[in-house]
C-alpha cells in the first residue's frame, strides 16, 4: 500500500512505534476476550477481578499511545507531503508545467493532497484495528488451532470475493480522477472566459451543455458506480461476519470435537471482531481513493531536476554583468500557427549592458520563446548560453537567472513585496507609485500592497515597480507597453528605457510599437526561426509598412 510505504519512508521509529503499541493494544483486547470467555465459562478465582483491571489498562494506555503516535505521523507526514510538492513544483523545468497545464497542477493541490491526507488521517485507525484483529486471531489459535484453520479458509473466501470487485472499483476511480482533471480545466476556462461565454450565447450554452455539464454528469456516473459497487461490497463483507457464526455453531461441530468453552470463545471473539473488520470495510474505499491520488502526485512527472540548482543558488551571487552570448542555441517548440513543431534558431546573439535592443516578430514567431531562452526559463537543446564568457550550465543556471528582472505578457503579480526588503523600501516605494502615476490608487502597508484589483495596464506599472526594485542587470519587458495609455506609453519608452540603459541595465524589449524603434541601439527581428538584424534608423520605416 502506497501510505504504509509513504510511512515507512518518511519515519520508521515513529511508525514501528505506534505498530507496537498497536500489537499490545491487540493483545490486551484478546486478554480481555480471553478473561470474559473465562469468567462466562462459570470460573471465579481471585486474580480474574484485578487481572481485568490491570488489562483494560494496558489496552487504554497502549491504543492511546499508539493512536497519538499515528496522528502526529499523519500530521506531520501531510505537511511535509505538501511543502515536498511546492519544492517539487519550484524545482520542475518550466516546459514540464507548461505541458502538465495549471489545470493538473491544480487538482494535484487542492484534491490530490487533501484525498492522500484523508488516507492519512483514517489510517492510524485501520493500524489499530488490524492489531486488534491480530490479537484476536492468537486468541483463537490459542482455543483451537483446526477451528482457526477452518474459520481462515472461511475468511480467505471472504475476502477473496470482496477483493474480486474492489479491484474494478479501484480502476473506475482511477477512470474517476482523470474525468475530475478534465472538469478543473473546465473550471478555469469558466472563470477565465466567463466575459466571453457572457456576452456570446451559442458559445455560453454550448459550453455549458458539452463541456460542463457533460463532464459533471460522466462524474457523477463514474463516482455513483463505484460507490453502489463499494457499498455492495461492504454489505457483503458484514453479512460474511453472520455466516461465520453460523457454520461455528450449526457446520463445526459435525466435523470437529470442540469443547463448549471453545465454541463460545470462537463465537464471542468473531462478534468481537465484527467492529474493527467492518471499520476496515468502510475505510477501504477511502483508502483506494487516497493509494490513486498519492500515485497521481508520484506520476505527476514533477522530476525536480533544477532542485540541486536552487539549494546551491545562496552560495553564488550575482557576478557583475558585461555581456551575454548565444551561440549555437536551438530551442523545438509546438507552433500557435502549425499543428507541428517548430525549432528556433540555431541563434547567434550578444547582449551587453548598456544596450536597449527591440525585438520584433509576428504573432507565434518565437519572441517569448527566446525571451524564456535567455532568461534560463527554458533550456537551450543545442549550443550554448554564454554569460560574461562563462558557459551557463545546470551547475550555475540558477543563478544565472539572478541577472534578470522580467515582465512577460502573462505576468503574474504578488501582493506582497516578496523577496524585497531594502532598508529605504517604503521610501522607494512611495516614489516609483508617484511615477508611475499609481500613488492615489495603491499604498504599500508593513510591505504588502493595499490592492492589485486594478485596470491591466496599472498592473503592469505596479509589476514594473516591483521590477525596479529588484534592481538586476538585465530587464525584459514582453509586450509591456500594449495595454498602456498613449501618455504613459510616451513616458516608458522616452523617459524609464533611457533612464535604465544610463544605470547601466541590459534592456530586451519585446514590442510592436514602431514608432519608437528609433530609440533602440539594435532592431532584431525574429523570423522563420531565425534572428535578422537591422540599424534601428533604417529599419523604422520598413517596420512601420509592415505594420
Amino acid at each position: 500500500m502506497r501510505l504504509l510505504a509513504l510511512l515507512w519512508r518518511r519515519s520508521r521509529l515513529l511508525l514501528c512505534l505506534a505498530v507496537l503499541g498497536g500489537l499490545l493494544s491487540g493483545a490486551a483486547s484478546a486478554g480481555l476476550l480471553a478473561l470474559i470467555n473465562h469468567v462466562l465459562a462459570g470460573n471465579r478465582e481471585p486474580w480474574l477481578l484485578p487481572g481485568f483491571i490491570g488489562t483494560c489498562v494496558l489496552a487504554l494506555v497502549s491504543r492511546m499511545g499508539s493512536q497519538m503516535l499515528l496522528n502526529h505521523l499523519h500530521e506531520r507526514m501531510v505537511y511535509e507531503l505538501r511543502v515536498d510538492l511546492f519544492h517539487r513544483i519550484l524545482a520542475t523545468p518550466l516546459r514540464r508545467l507548461e505541458e502538465l497545464g495549471p489545470h493538473r497542477l491544480l487538482a494535484t493541490l487542492a484534491d490530490d493532497v487533501m484525498v492522500t491526507s484523508t488516507g492519512l488521517l483514517i489510517l492510524p485507525t485501520v493500524i489499530s484495528h488490524l492489531a486488534v484483529i491480530i490479537g484476536c486471531l492468537t486468541y483463537m489459535a490459542w482455543l483451537s488451532w483446526p477451528a482457526l484453520l477452518g474459520c481462515l479458509v472461511f475468511m480467505f473466501l471472504g475476502v477473496l470475493s470482496y477483493l474480486l470487485p474492489a479491484r474494478y472499483v479501484t480502476r473506475l476511480i482511477r477512470t474517476t480522477r482523470d474525468v475530475q482533471d478534465v472538469l478543473f480545466k473546465n473550471f478555469r476556462a469558466l472563470t477565465e472566459g466567463i466575459k466571453e461565454l457572457k456576452q456570446h450565447r451559442e458559445r455560453r450554452e454550448s459550453f455549458l451543455a458539452e463541456d460542463l455539464v457533460r463532464t459533471a454528469a460522466e462524474l457523477r456516473r463514474l463516482r455513483t458506480h463505484s460507490s453502489y459497487l463499494d457499498s455492495a461490497t461492504k454489505i457483503w463483507g458484514s453479512l460474511l461476519f453472520f455466516v461465520m457464526v453460523g457454520l461455528l455453531l450449526f457446520v463445526l461441530p459435525r466435523f470437529l470435537a470442540v469443547e463448549t468453552s471453545t465454541l463460545m470463545g470462537f463465537t464471542l471473539t468473531v462478534l468481537y471482531l465484527q467492529q474493527p473488520l467492518d471499520t476496515l470495510l468502510n475505510t477501504t474505499h477511502v483508502l483506494k481513493q487516497s493509494n490513486v491520488a498519492l500515485e497521481r502526485i508520484t506520476h505527476l512527472g514533477l522530476d525536480g531536476q533544477e532542485a540541486p540548482r536552487l539549494a546551491a543558488s545562496a552560495e553564488h551571487p550575482v557576478s557583475t554583468f558585461r555581456e551575454l552570448e548565444l551561440n549555437g542555441v536551438t530551442h523545438t517548440y509546438h507552433s500557435e500557427q502549425e499543428d507541428r513543431a517548430f525549432t528556433l534558431g540555431p541563434l547567434q546573439l550578444t547582449l551587453r549592458r548598456g544596450e536597449i535592443i527591440f525585438l520584433v516578430g509576428g504573432n507565434g514567431s518565437g519572441k517569448t520563446t527566446l525571451a524564456k531562452l535567455i532568461t534560463g526559463l527554458y533550456l537551450p537543446e543545442r549550443g550554448e548560453i554564454r554569460v560574461n564568457g562563462v558557459p551557463v550550465t545546470g551547475q550555475n543556471l540558477e543563478d544565472y537567472r539572478q541577472h534578470f528582472s522580467t515582465i512577460f505578457s502573462d505576468f503574474y503579480l504578488f501582493e506582497r513585496m516578496v523577496g524585497l526588503a531594502p532598508p529605504d523600501l517604503s521610501e522607494r516605494v512611495r516614489e516609483y507609485l508617484r511615477r508611475l502615476q499609481l500613488d492615489r490608487k495603491v499604498r504599500l502597508e508593513q510591505g504588502v500592497l493595499s490592492t492589485t484589483a486594478l485596470s491591466q495596464g496599472q498592473r503592469k506599472r505596479l509589476a514594473l515597480l516591483t521590477a525596479w526594485l529588484e534592481d538586476r542587470p538585465f530587464y525584459v519587458f514582453d509586450e509591456w507597453a500594449a495595454d498602456q495609455d498613449p501618455t504613459f506609453k510616451h513616458v516608458f519608452y522616452e523617459e524609464l528605457l533611457p533612464e535604465l540603459k544610463r544605470r547601466g541595465k541590459a534592456l530586451l524589449v519585446i514590442s510592436h510599437d514602431d514608432r519608437y524603434f528609433h530609440l533602440a541601439d539594435r532592431l532584431i527581428r525574429l523570423e522563420s526561426g531565425q534572428l535578422r538584424e537591422a540599424p534601428p534608423l533604417q529599419a523604422h520605416p520598413r517596420e512601420r509598412e509592415l505594420a
